[in-house]
């Protein structure tokens, strides 16, 4: 049962993947014996989030590369350091993701949107597109992208980030139809209140929103990020070797 789980021979890269549940994502993989790329905005934030988990898994091989997600050309360069140094990519996750303060739709400036979708969807658009032909030809692969709850339910003053995660939602099921045949898998994981970065920041703005996030929950709680590890890990592995084109909720029932 356990090699159905086991992920020793491949490499995960896991974007946003420094901090909160994409951190959570790559120690799972790790545990899993994955060697893991994770990315982050600075190099350092990325060699010391590398640095700690190693630490903590004893070893494990875990390297962080700096990249912006919202600059097309860094994208590029991850991939040619990552298949230069790996030689393969066999398991992706589209994490990184930005909700910058709150505003009205009407209150939305250019600058704004453009920020969130440069992050939230052009980004995973181009590593996913420079990714995916290549894990075809060396046999198949796994991709992941992370959305929300809130892309299936806008709300005032966070439109413009669940918007984006529901654009991302919807190119889940494009990206699984044209890939199919490279015998790529692409899926969706749309997490609840977990007690992320972004859900730490919120409460700059609000101070109540976990508590009133964890109590929309059949559980009344909030997540911690590990509780991710477990989706993450069946997506990624031969575990779900008929699973493409769908979409995960992990809400605690919300």
């Amino acid at each position: 049962m356990s090699s159905l789980f086991d992920l020793a021979g491949k490499v995960a890269l896991v974007t946003g993947g420094t901090k909160g549940i994409g951190r959570s994502i790559a120690k799972g993989y790790a545990m899993a014996g994955a060697e893991v790329v994770i990315t982050g905005r600075r190099q350092d934030g990325c060699d010391g989030a590398a640095a700690e988990l190693n630490d903590e898994l004893d070893g494990q091989t875990v390297r962080g590369i700096g990249c912006h997600m919202g600059e097309w050309d860094q994208i590029d360069a991850l991939v040619e350091r990552v298949y230069g140094e790996l030689g393969r990519v066999d398991v992706l996750v589209n994490n990184a993701a930005i909700n910058p303060a709150p505003v009205t739709v009407a209150e939305c400036t250019e600058a704004y949107f453009d920020k969130v979708y440069a992050v939230n969807v052009k980004g995973p658009i181009r590593l996913a597109g420079l990714v995916a032909p290549r894990m075809g030809e060396s046999g198949g692969g796994s991709i992941i992208n992370v959305t929300t709850m809130g892309a299936y339910s806008g709300g005032p003053r966070v439109s413009i980030y669940t918007s984006s995660k529901a654009a991302l939602h919807n190119l889940t099921r494009a990206m699984a139809a044209e890939w199919a045949e490279l015998n790529v898998k692409v899926n969706a994981i749309a997490p609840g209140p977990f007690m992320s970065e972004m859900m730490k920041g919120s409460m700059r703005f609000d101070p109540e929103f976990p508590a009133r996030s964890g109590q929309a929950t059949m559980m009344k709680r909030v997540a911690d990020c590990d509780e991710i590890i477990g989706l993450a890990l069946y997506l990624a592995s031969d575990a779900s070797s008929y699973v493409t084109g769908h979409d995960f909720k992990i809400a605690g029932g919300m």
